[in-house]
């Protein structure tokens, strides 16, 4: 993972640490192996790398801690990636002591978040276990137990392998209240279609009209209460097939409570036909954002008693809402966005908590390794003293709006661009193609594309544009990653997409991406014999004057160091390009915003893990003015790089 970026004032400082931590660290492991020449002196290495550790710990803690107070008071985020040093437990070591009620799909989204730096979940896990460790998972309802007995939980690799993310086997309308007088006593309360289509605009459940028999609806307005749930915890369902009487109940009476006039929902205000079915959808954005409290339903959350509001309680529901089910949602993580500015929690026995309170006072008094889970969570937190005006759709950057959706899915696959345009705050798009086409204009950075996100393919202009925010399709399982498998035998690397903040700003426009990037060009010169340089040429090799060379050059003279080796690799790198039909390949860095060290330029780092050298693009042309997007490929560090020089006019189609 790249440097801290200069984000906070303690950035610099951790580089320093972290650098001298991962020295302490290689030189107590290389002793190790050589045996001290004295106890003493491997005591003394022990005891300085753990107060090196401690330091950097401590210190992180107190960043990320200033990143989130900064965040809640101005809705503003400085949070990148951190250098984590090498000592950092890795995802073996973290997966054998995560709960085993925790589902390892909805934990990977947290470990994963740039806030986890520490990767120090021990009071989460203590916490979560308090409510939820005597408890066998629910990602595998059907699977059979292994042989010691236990249920399994998921592989947590793809949504569609867990049934906690599988509705198919739910039953619509199967959850009750609490205070449900019993299932042959509750009855279903169905639409009223003419009330429905007689109501313009975003409709809301009417508390005054609605009886026990029909469903009767009112416009959304700024008095209404919006309900956000998890469809496959049993209390979903379309108008005209139908809605429990006593979840009708339990909405009207919460809604009241909170001085609510009506109430949305999904289930009851959505209805089956397609044309409506869309309209609505076309007011998701507006009614969360309008309404004056956005209710957040989970089946966890409502194990979690709230009354009274301790701060052990509100730890608990921090704990399991970061994990929970309703957090790796798409069409959640869209209404909860949206409904940020007042959202609640729904708790055990119908009582409500306020996810700001929530936050505040996780932040002001309790362990601060709990500031992870708070920043993992900073898209509900609302700015303080904000409300859109009216119509407003508050922006979402793309690159961050698909970052937040990388690791959540809808259980319609088709839905999936449709909530990538919701929260970006576009109008309803329903083709990635259509999607990107609405983006021209609009800038870019080029470090959002260091991913294996798939690209839109067979679109002029657009081969650069992922089509689809997340790598999974929600359906991936055992034979979807077999056939991800390299010619060597190896599976696929799968980098997600992080917001690439620090990288230079392309524009998008209708010819393709233009942007600034360190380029190595090459081509085949079809007149050389075999030799040192493989029968390829390379360009912007031309001499330059000092000037030029600390501006805009990167590993200056890196062409005259590449050993037989390295010419090789990049030979078996570009062959396939040119094979294709292409006279000229490009090797693609995305530039670090600012200079490096020595006031040079500097390729851009991803920023998530998993990778051992720097990741580029590689491109194709045939008139050295359209490039088109082929891949993006990990560079082996044991392989010399060439030069790359900084220019400004590359056009990615």
């Amino acid at each position: 993972m790249q440097d801290s970026l200069p984000v906070g004032i303690l950035a610099e400082y951790l580089d320093t640490i972290t650098t001298l931590l991962d020295t302490i660290t290689e030189l107590f492991h290389t002793r190790q192996q050589q045996s001290p020449k004295s106890l003493a002196e491997a005591r003394a290495l022990f005891v300085l790398q753990a107060f090196t550790w401690a330091t950097w710990y401590q210190t992180t803690l107190l960043q990320l801690w200033r990143d989130a107070k900064y965040h809640m008071k101005w809705r503003l985020s400085g949070l990148q990636g951190q250098r984590q040093p090498m000592i950092v437990p890795k995802r073996e070591v973290v997966e054998k002591v995560r709960p085993n009620y925790m589902c390892k799909w909805a934990f990977e989204l947290l470990r994963s978040d740039l806030s986890s730096v520490t990767q120090d979940f021990r009071k989460l896990f203590d916490v979560y276990n308090v409510h939820f460790g005597d408890r066998e998972p629910r990602c595998n309802l059907t699977a059979a137990a292994d042989s010691s007995g236990k249920v399994r939980a998921c592989d947590g690799k793809a949504p569609g392998n867990c049934q906690r993310f599988e509705s198919d086997g739910v039953q619509i309308q199967s959850a009750h209240d609490v205070q449900c007088p019993g299932l042959d006593a509750c009855t279903l309360i169905t639409w009223d279609e003419e009330s429905y289509k007689s109501a313009k605009g975003a409709r809301a459940v009417s508390l005054e009209d609605t009886d026990d028999k029909y469903i009767r609806y009112c416009p959304v307005t700024t008095e209404t209460l919006a309900v956000s749930h998890v469809w496959s915890h049993g209390q979903g369902g379309r108008p005209e097939t139908g809605f429990n009487l006593c979840l009708h109940r339990r909405y009207t009476k919460l809604a009241r409570s909170l001085g609510c006039n009506s109430y949305w929902m999904d289930s009851p205000c959505i209805p089956t036909e397609m044309e409506l079915r869309y309209e609505a959808m076309g007011h998701i954005n507006h009614n969360f954002i309008n309404s004056k409290v956005t209710l957040l339903v989970d089946r966890d959350l409502m194990e979690i008693d709230i009354d009274p509001p301790s701060l052990e309680a509100k730890e608990a529901i921090l704990a399991t809402l970061v994990v929970c089910d309703w957090n790796v949602r798409a069409w959640t993580l869209l209404e909860g966005m949206r409904g940020c500015r007042n959202l609640h929690i729904l708790g055990k026995n119908n009582h409500i908590i306020s996810l700001i309170d929530v936050f505040n006072d996780v932040l002001a008094y309790s362990n601060l390794s709990l500031v992870s889970p708070c920043l993992a969570l900073q898209h509900y937190m609302p700015q303080v003293g904000y409300r859109p005006i009216e119509g407003e759709v508050p922006s979402v950057g793309l690159e961050q709006a698909t970052c937040l959706m990388n690791h959540r899915h809808a259980t319609k696959d088709r839905d999936v661009t449709l909530i990538w345009s919701l929260v970006c705050g576009s109008k309803l798009i329903k083709a990635s193609v259509d999607f990107w086409k609405s983006q021209v204009g609009q800038p870019l950075a080029t470090g959002f594309l260091l991913s294996s996100s798939p690209r839109l393919e067979g679109e002029h202009g657009f081969s650069w544009a992922p089509s689809r925010p997340n790598l999974l399709p929600p359906t991936a399982d055992t034979h979807w990653f077999s056939s991800n498998i390299t010619s060597k035998g190896e599976k696929k690397k799968l980098w997600p997409a992080y917001n690439g903040e620090g990288s230079s700003i392309g524009t998008i426009t209708e010819r393709g991406l233009k942007a600034e990037w360190l380029v190595c060009r090459i081509y085949r010169n079809r007149s050389l014999l075999p030799t040192r340089l493989g029968g390829f040429a390379f360009l912007d090799q031309e001499k330059l004057s000092a000037l030029q060379v600390h501006y805009f050059v990167y590993n200056e003279g890196g062409l005259d160091r590449m050993d037989r080796k390295s010419i090789y690799k990049l030979g078996s790198l570009v062959s396939p390009i040119f094979k294709k039909g292409f006279q000229y390949v490009a090797l693609l860095f995305p530039v670090m915003t600012g200079k490096g060290s020595d006031g040079g330029p500097r390729p851009y780092q991803y920023q998530g893990e998993g990778v051992k050298g720097p990741l580029m693009v590689i491109a194709g042309s045939n008139d050295f003015e359209e490039w088109e997007w082929q891949f993006v490929h990990e560079w082996d560090t044991s392989v010399l790089l060439p030069q790359f020089i900084r220019r400004e006019d590359i056009l990615l189609v």
